[in-house]
């Protein structure tokens, strides 16, 4: 394997442990919160540091955060608890989440070229994160540098500014190395993210479709993955949507399928109210602590948990020039 790109360096991509592919760990600002309320707000490095050590407690030793561009991602806030927790990775991303977070009129990503936005990606990938967070007008980089690309899509559509994006994250993602990790909205729209990726000529290997466990369709799951790309399943502690039968459910019939290699897991707890340090009742440790046991309960090969937890990360956060 090559090497990973975390935020204080690359590592050897072998390194990485297990993974927490999909996380928010900081989040001070943006439309997102404005929409959704001061329970998005994740705007304290003591308690990102504090969540950060009950996953590396219960043996998680990478981070993925997952905050994009111009949506209250702060890299300097996430350097301080990647430095006061040494033991565990943090991988940051660049890119988009979907285009309601945005202006879609006003916003950069709908008034720069396909190119202008690529280049910004290319940047923040292979020079350093602009500690102002792409907000403009000056742009001052970070010595930390973006593992992952990020682009998400709306609820059952793609809208022309986040058709402007994935054709700019593909660019990107060919340019750099890195992989794409998206976003989708309602596990909707998984197919179509990965078809126009491999459209513009992106190796579906570096794919990985988020959310897709809140769609738990199957026969959709296995048409995805027959494409190559890798899917990425959180959020298994939300019960008001499905269940955590549903996810584990996935899990099993997806391996059993024969894409085993092809499988990750992020909490995805990116509210308050999912993390212990802020006072909830999950924590980031949710999947090593209770979701995994529970797959091993059920009879989940210790081959399929390693690939899912380790193995598979690590091939997909390789930078592969």
């Amino acid at each position: 394997m090559g090497k990973a790109r975390t935020i204080l360096g690359d590592v050897d991509a072998g390194d990485l442990g297990i993974v927490d592919a999909h996380e928010h760990l900081i989040r001070t600002g943006g439309l997102e919160i404005l929409k959704n309320g001061e329970p998005w707000r994740l705007n304290d490095v003591d308690k990102a540091i504090a969540e950060t050590k009950l996953f590396a407690a219960a043996g998680g030793k990478t981070i993925v955060d997952m905050n994009p561009v111009s949506a209250g991602r702060d890299i300097r806030m996430l350097l301080e608890v990647a430095k006061a927790v040494p033991e565990v990775h943090i991988i940051v991303t660049t890119g988009f989440h979907e285009g309601r977070i945005y202006d879609e009129v006003t916003h950069w990503t709908a008034t720069y070229t396909v190119n202008q936005i690529a280049d910004l990606l290319i940047a923040e990938v292979e020079e350093g994160i602009d500690i102002y967070d792409y907000m403009g007008p000056i742009v001052e980089r970070s010595t930390a540098k973006a593992g992952c690309i990020k682009v998400g899509t709306a609820y059952s559509k793609i809208t022309p500014v986040e058709e402007k994006n994935i054709e700019a994250v593909a660019i990107a993602a060919k340019e750099t190395g890195a992989c794409i990790n998206t976003h989708t909205a309602g596990g909707t729209m998984a197919l179509e993210q990965a078809e126009r990726f491999i459209k513009y000529g992106v190796k579906p290997e570096r794919i990985m479709i988020g959310h897709v466990q809140r769609n738990p369709d199957v026969w959709y799951h296995k048409k995805i993955l027959s494409l190559g790309v890798n899917m990425m399943y959180d959020g298994s502690y939300r019960i008001k949507y499905l269940p955590d039968s549903s996810r584990a459910m996935l899990v099993h019939e997806m391996v059993k399928a024969g894409y085993q290699k092809q499988i990750t897991l992020g909490t995805d707890a990116g509210r308050r109210g999912y993390q212990k340090s802020w006072g909830g009742g999950v924590g980031i440790d949710y999947d090593l602590e209770v979701f995994v046991p529970r797959l091993r309960d059920e009879g989940l090969p210790e081959d399929a948990i390693e690939d899912i937890l380790i193995n598979n990360p690590a091939r997909i956060f390789t930078i592969e020039k």
